[in-house]
């Protein structure tokens, strides 16, 4: 059943002071007109808006958003696996992450200036919701479910290939530079290796400055060493570690 236009207005037409003209303004970003135009003005509600029409949380955008993710990560995962026949499921899942991350979706949601669109409250608004990463994240992904939902899968494709897939060499290119953990996925999986796991070995320091060693195995054997002020530096920083000591056995021999 679809979302009536006339009464989605109902709710915004007094309180949110936009110009219908926007609405177009953003399907053309989008590469998308919409049949029934309710379901991008309704992803574009964020939940501190309520406080503006007094409704229900569902009539925010947290549903869409939703089911824009898992419209976005079916499609990214077709894609991959068409595009790397040759790559094992572990390197494809490591793309795919980069892809649909919230810093990945931020980006395009800010490229496309959708923080101009989003109905927030006064008090997100002033706070700067509007440039806020994670708003706009999740704002990305109900537009994407807007569009399921208005045109199908067929057309969330499209929108998808638009805005993400068509630049997502350069995307991959460069998390996979800052991303050593990725890397050395990369290496091993070529290899034939096997996947690196990675394991705490010690925690020291006070609870508000705490430092994590971590090692990384590859075939059972730690090949890397690395420290950081969380688990995540220090996972990095072990895989980089392995990295330098992996292309030095490769080199000697």
């Amino acid at each position: 059943m679809r979302i009536s236009w006339q009464s989605i207005r109902k709710i915004f037409s007094v309180h949110r002071g936009q110009d219908d003209k926007r609405l177009p303004e953003l399907e053309k970003k989008l590469g998308y007109r919409f049949k029934d135009p309710g379901y991008l003005e309704l992803s574009l509600v964020h939940c501190s808006y309520l406080s503006v029409t007094g409704e229900d949380r569902i009539r925010t955008n947290e549903r869409l958003e939703f089911l824009g993710d898992a419209a976005l990560g079916l499609v990214v995962t077709e894609y991959l696996f068409k595009l790397f026949p040759e790559k094992s499921e572990g390197v494809l899942t490591e793309y795919k992450s980069i892809l649909v991350s919230r810093k990945t979706l931020g980006k395009i949601g800010r490229k496309i200036d959708l923080g101009k669109y989003l109905f927030l409250g006064p008090g997100e608004d002033r706070s700067g919701g509007r440039r806020r990463h994670s708003i706009i994240s999740n704002a990305f992904e109900a537009v994407l479910g807007a569009v399921y939902l208005d045109g199908g899968y067929i057309a969330a494709k499209a929108v998808i290939h638009k805005l993400l897939l068509g630049q997502f060499k350069g995307i991959l290119l460069r998390e996979l530079d800052k991303n050593y953990k990725s890397q050395l996925l990369e290496s091993t999986q070529a290899h034939g290796l096997g996947l690196p796991s990675y394991e705490v070995k010690t925690e020291t320091g006070p609870e508000h400055r705490k430092v994590f060693e971590v090692a990384v195995r590859v075939h059972g054997k730690i090949v890397g060493i690395g420290r950081g002020k969380n688990k995540k530096m220090a996972e990095q920083n072990a895989a980089h570690d392995a990295l330098e000591n992996m292309n030095g056995e490769q080199k000697d021999h």
